[in-house]
């Protein structure tokens, strides 16, 4: 598991008032829970962006007060129009403890079944697991290559060693959709009889000569 190292300082004093202090010089505050105690610190925003601006999932190396602590980011809060970092929320990593964590997935080559005009559909960008702190991957990666039109992938098929998927086994993570095909009814047009073909059966019978001129009235 790749880690990213925070060089930190203890907060001192808490309240709105020293965190907007903090924040104003270019720092984010921080809490580290979940071991013997919970810990305060902040280290400027610099230290956190190969942390936090990642598709991997990484750990941090907290040295705090001498002494270095392995975490991850269990919660971040940002400014919701500037999207600016403002706090951020840790669990230490227990060597004999199981943690829930997302990491990413990233689906690798080109379904063969795209070449044939299908689509591919990838509903999770991150999946939800448990595991050991040693066994928690940076990201899972899965092969789609082979994939043809209408083939699924689901979650049971995803098998990593001391991992576990908190997803229902059944759950597709990649399957190539079947393109849908219009099919238009071109209209036939009406046949015209070619020049001296009988007319087809049915059809109005063709206008009687004119009659004969009238005689000339009979002298009287």
């Amino acid at each position: 598991m790749e880690t990213v190292v925070i060089n930190a300082t203890p907060r001192t004093e808490l309240g709105k008032k020293a965190t907007r202090a903090l924040r104003k010089a270019g720092n984010i505050p921080c809490n580290l829970y979940g071991g013997k105690e919970t810990l305060n610190f902040y280290a400027p925003v610099g230290e956190f962006r190969k942390l936090i601006y990642t598709p991997d999932f990484r750990a941090a190396e907290i040295n705090l007060n001498g002494k270095t602590y392995k975490a991850f980011v269990k919660e971040s809060q940002f400014e919701p129009v500037k999207d600016a970092m403002l706090h951020l929320d840790f669990q230490e990593f227990v060597d004999t403890v199981k943690v829930k964590v997302f990491i990413p997935l990233k689906l690798n080559g080109t379904p063969k079944g795209i070449i044939s005009g299908g689509r591919l559909e990838a509903p999770f960008r991150k999946l939800h697991v448990l595991a050991l702190p040693k066994d928690i991957p940076n990201v899972i990666e899965i092969n789609v290559a082979d994939m043809d039109l209408g083939d699924v992938k689901r979650i049971k098929d995803i098998q990593i060693p001391g991992v576990t998927l908190l997803h229902a086994p059944a759950n597709p993570f990649a399957k190539v959709q079947i393109p849908r095909t219009v099919v238009e009814e071109v209209p036939v047009a009406a046949a015209t009889p070619a020049e001296g073909t009988p007319a087809a059966a049915g059809a109005p019978a063709a206008a009687a000569p004119a009659a004969d001129a009238k005689k000339d009235d009979k002298k009287k």
